[in-house]
């Protein structure tokens, strides 16, 4: 081991020197014999290997590289049409991973093992389990369909909430994470405003010509999508980031701070609004009645309940504002005979009668109409689900709903028990009060809204879950650094 510890530290330093090598003396020799443009690519390879060979010294920056390019992958292949989001993440994921491996090799290393195994590890390990038990389902007629899809239901799980639970490990780093995703959720509203004023650009008209305008460029108004993978996955990231961030001013010690996330959260609700996603209303109601009920506190209580109260009645019994098509769509919400909604508890109907039967489901990404060459259910593969636990439902059955319902379930209670009887930490336990009413209205929104299998959403929700279970942890380090700090 010793051998192996020396090779590793000194690894760097050979690598480093022949990276020098070659720009000195090969890129020259490229660019006279191939043209510029090749030699720009070729140089670009050194200077990967050197960023990698940074994240390898800092493996930290690694997550927060991962969680970086998570938020603006969808964005990016926007652009760049010749970047799949999926295929790039992966690789990523990867890289990541064989960093935390490398780590171990390193007399000091930056990571926390004892916190990757966790309650929540284990949960997302028997989801990760079914999910790959799916290939063997008689009713799937295609593995390449399995292969493509189960990423996204079930393996990003198990491996976001592993790496998050290794790199997360003391409540600084928690911190210094929702300040990146504060700032990354100011960067996704200009963007809405941007398209709002200026217009369109020329990668987002070629999306809506594409197919993206039936949604988004409708007679009741436009809706915007910033860089996510469209308004819903926007209204809801939106909505999700509203509810952390206000109830997390809430509870800051600093006065910045506390104005800052503040007023993050307000621009965050009205790009909620500017995404004309319906369904996102309900997470900043849901997520702030938990909060209420979590808060113990009588004042606090009365003045949330106030407020949610004041926005139903406004909303559902007032016409006031009509003319506003955010506001107007959004009270479309509280219409039971809206057309839409009509139209879903028919579709629901209707899939009821074909995944009668079949207690683990069709196959995964036999629903998926567009993936033609998966050779989808021929009926159901025509019908818009539109919901997160319909596709579980169809794609993974009965069995897999209730289990995938329970794990959310666990987290919602797990997480309300360690607020009311285990943190005393009154910063961390705001986080963890936000982040429990975000995930309660993203769980009520995945009705209407398949949230929690798209780029940047998802990722983001598998880190906060991750926090919930790492804040006992957190909270004792928090009160042993207060208990030093005092005795000192």
């Amino acid at each position: 081991m010793g051998n192996i510890k020396y090779i590793y530290d000194n690894f760097n330093k050979v690598i480093l020197f022949l990276l020098l090598l070659f720009l000195i003396f090969i890129i020259p020799q490229i660019v006279l014999k191939t043209g510029p443009l090749v030699g720009v690519v070729v140089s670009l390879f050194p200077v990967a290997f050197l960023f990698i060979l940074l994240l390898i010294d800092k493996p930290y920056f690694s997550f927060i590289f991962l969680f970086s390019l998570n938020y603006f992958i969808s964005g990016i292949s926007r652009y760049i049409t010749s970047i799949p989001p999926g295929i790039t993440m992966d690789l990523v994921i990867s890289l990541v991973i064989i960093i935390i491996i490398f780590q171990f090799f390193k007399k000091k290393n930056d990571l926390s093992a004892s916190h990757l195994f966790n309650a929540l590890t284990l949960l997302t390990f028997i989801w990760f389990l079914y999910s790959v038990l799916q290939i063997f389902n008689p009713n799937s007629l295609s593995p390449i369909a399995w292969l493509t899809n189960v990423r996204g239901l079930g393996v990003y799980f198990l491996l976001i909430t592993a790496i998050a639970s290794t790199f997360l490990r003391d409540y600084k780093r928690v911190k210094n994470l929702l300040i990146i995703w504060a700032i990354f959720s100011l960067l996704a509203v200009s963007k809405a405003l941007m398209q709002r004023y200026i217009g369109f650009d020329f990668a987002e008209s070629r999306w809506l010509a594409l197919g993206g305008a039936n949604t988004h460029i409708l007679q009741s108004g436009i809706r915007y999508f910033s860089f996510f993978t469209d308004a819903a996955s926007f209204g809801s990231g939106m909505g999700f980031s509203f509810v952390v961030f206000v109830v997390s001013s809430f509870h800051f010690k600093k006065l910045r701070l506390k104005i800052f996330f503040f007023l993050v959260a307000i621009i965050c609700l009205y790009g909620m609004f500017m995404s004309g996603t319906r369904a996102s209303i309900v997470i900043p109601f849901a997520g702030l009645s938990v909060f209420a009920l979590l808060s113990k506190n009588l004042k606090a209580i009365v003045l949330t309940i106030t407020v949610i109260l004041f926005s139903f009645g406004f909303l559902k019994y007032t016409y006031i504002g009509q003319s506003n098509q955010y506001i107007r769509r959004m009270r479309s919400v509280f219409n039971s005979d809206d057309a839409s909604f009509v139209v879903r508890v028919e579709n629901q109907k209707l899939i009821r009668t074909y995944v009668k039967g079949k207690p683990f489901g069709i196959g995964i990404g036999m629903m998926r109409g567009g993936a033609k060459t998966y050779r989808p259910h021929p009926i159901l593969s025509k019908i818009a689900h539109d919901s997160w636990y319909v596709l579980i439902w169809v794609e993974m059955g009965i069995v897999g709903l209730v289990l995938n319902l329970f794990i959310f379930l666990y987290i919602i209670v797990h997480g309300s028990y360690l607020v009311l009887f285990k943190l005393k930490n009154r910063e961390l336990s705001g986080i963890v009060k936000g982040i429990i009413g975000g995930l309660t209205g993203l769980y009520i929104a995945a009705y209407t809204l398949e949230i929690f299998g798209q780029f940047p959403n998802a990722f983001i929700i598998f880190i906060c879950m991750t926090i919930i279970f790492l804040s006992p942890v957190l909270d004792q380090q928090l009160e042993e650094t207060e208990i030093d700090t005092n005795g000192a």
